[in-house]
């Protein structure tokens, strides 16, 4: 009897992860057809937010580094496309250009301010420069607008201007692109790097790695990619104010990674998608909204504080044990017998 060896096991689980996210790509590409012009705007601001959040995860999930400050990238991505857009006539790729610049830049400074702190200090530090950035675009009124923000930013350097529908199919082309880029960022050695600061940064330091400069790397990615989230929603709201560096922003999109789960590449997409799609939902039933949302986010933290896929993924790796041990207790003629949890069910029972 041939058994299925583990290479197999992983070359069928890419094989449908692979089918599931070209179907997904599929449905998402016929939406315009189907969906009205509203629903579609709320599609596309999933998009920008999931890209927003999927980025913010780099530093927090796989870098293990809490930040209440990711909305200084978001904000200042918006800015780049107000003051290019509405001041100069330079190309759209130009202005992603000088997103993903000042992205990368702005993040390199988040960086080197962090080297060291770590737990509730990194948080306070964060908020401390999020805020700096939050006071400069207000003083700066000649060139951010002070508190009225940038209006106007029209779509016409974008290559397919008009319609609500060719925006979407520009923004949902620009996420995969960038989603496709950071997934291979986490799977490169630098990324793999950036994982082990969360595992243990002592550990990582003592094997030689220089434990500073990949906190700067995960901060430079996750600020490039922030800023072109901040530049798709931006385009699509037509104006880019102070409210999109608000505190409020960063504490949301760190919502959006746990109740998607932190710990998987896709799940702080998945959370954006859940909460802004609740939010419309609810918000038809009720103007209490915000308080059904907050209870949704307690329960959350109560009963799943791996994140959707994390508790999928448990549920799954739990059924797939059962299944294995139900022919090999049945051949030892074992079923009425109780068997002692082995080590790694009661790790996993504690975990959750």
């Amino acid at each position: 009897m041939n058994l299925p060896s583990p290479g197999d096991h992983v070359k069928s689980r890419r094989l449908r992860s692979a089918v599931v996210l070209g179907v997904l790509l599929l449905v998402l590409l016929a939406l315009p057809f189907v969906l009205p012009s509203f629903y579609l705007f709320v599609a596309t601001r999933i998009l920008a937010l999931g890209l927003f959040a999927t980025a913010f995860n780099i530093v927090f999930g796989f870098g293990g580094m809490p930040s209440l400050g990711h909305a200084a990238f978001f904000g200042l991505g918006a800015y780049v496309v107000g003051i290019a857009s509405t001041r100069s006539d330079l190309p759209f790729v130009v202005i992603v250009v000088l997103t993903l610049v000042a992205g990368t830049a702005l993040g390199v400074v988040f960086g080197l301010f962090n080297l060291r702190a770590k737990g509730i200090y990194l948080l306070l530090l964060t908020l401390a420069l999020a805020q700096a950035a939050y006071g400069l675009a207000f003083q700066q009124v000649e060139l951010t607008g002070g508190d009225n923000g940038i209006s106007g930013i029209t779509r016409e350097g974008v290559p397919i201007p008009g319609s609500a529908s060719a925006f979407y199919w520009l923004a949902l082309a620009m996420v995969v692109v960038s989603l496709s880029l950071m997934w291979a960022f986490m799977r490169s050695p630098v990324g793999m790097a950036i994982t082990g600061l969360r595992e243990s940064e002592s550990r990582l330091a003592a094997t030689g790695y220089r434990v500073g400069s990949y906190r700067v790397y995960a901060f430079a990615v996750s600020g490039a990619f922030s800023a072109v989230a901040g530049l798709l929603d931006a385009y699509l709201l037509g104006s880019a104010s102070p409210s999109n560096m608000a505190f409020l922003l960063s504490a949301e999109v760190m919502v959006f990674a746990i109740l998607g789960g932190a710990a998987f590449f896709f799940g702080p997409f998945l959370g954006a998608a859940v909460i802004l799609s609740l939010e419309l939902y609810v918000s038809t039933l009720t103007s209490r909204w915000t308080f059904v949302l907050g209870i949704v986010y307690v329960l959350t933290a109560l009963f799943m504080s791996d994140g959707i896929l994390g508790r999928i993924a448990y549920l799954r790796r739990r059924a797939r044990r059962k299944t294995a041990e139900s022919p090999t207790r049945a051949a030892a003629g074992e079923t009425d017998v109780a068997v002692p949890a082995d080590t790694d069910d009661l790790v996993e029972e504690r975990h959750t």
